[in-house]
């Protein structure tokens, strides 16, 4: 836990370290559907906005730096096993720096990384057990990859990504952006 706050704070550091600048960064937001750990299904918000200009990057491969935030309600499961009820759902919180690959084509490929946070809730109900419930939490780092499309006229994404916390999670996510 020590670890992922020092690379919080880091990175907060480094960001607020950043020399002010006049930034023209875009901004686009959208809905999201994500398939979590190839399981469980999720619905959520993403913005993404730009992140060159507030770090004075002008030419070269990050010249078209974005940041990409995003926040997803996991449905979870509920399992009734002979009289006793089992339920969970989650929430997940990312953080990502992308960076799109410029390709003579319709689509646009780009990598990332970045930071997540997943909050889980679970409650029991049993009939000699009473009901009890408890929650967890855990941070780690993502990996990830996707492609930008046009949907008619609206952009959209498909994004694959990996992310360290708890025992690990490979999520596919897609969505809609509008704005920016």
């Amino acid at each position: 836990m020590k670890r992922h706050f020092v690379l919080l704070a880091g990175l907060a550091l480094f960001v607020l370290a950043a020399p002010p600048q006049e930034a023209e960064a875009q901004v686009s937001f959208g809905p999201q559907v994500v398939l979590w750990d190839f399981d469980e299904l999720a619905v959520g918000g993403r913005v993404d906005f730009g992140l060159a200009d507030a770090f004075g990057i002008e030419e070269g491969t990050f010249s078209a730096l974005r940041g990409s935030v995003n926040v997803s309600y996991i449905f979870g499961d509920s399992e009734r096993i002979g009289g006793e009820e089992w339920s969970w759902s989650g929430l997940l919180v990312n953080a990502n720096a992308l960076v799109p690959f410029e390709i003579d084509a319709a689509v646009t490929p780009y990598a990332g990384a970045g930071i997540n946070h997943t909050r889980f809730s679970s409650s029991f109900s049993g009939a000699g057990f009473g009901s009890f419930g408890f929650t967890g939490s855990s941070s780690g780092l993502n990996l990830l990859g996707g492609l930008e499309f046009g949907l008619g006229s609206v952009p959209a994404f498909t994004e694959l990504q990996y992310s360290t916390s708890g025992a690990g999670a490979l999520s596919l996510s897609v969505g809609v952006m509008f704005g920016g």
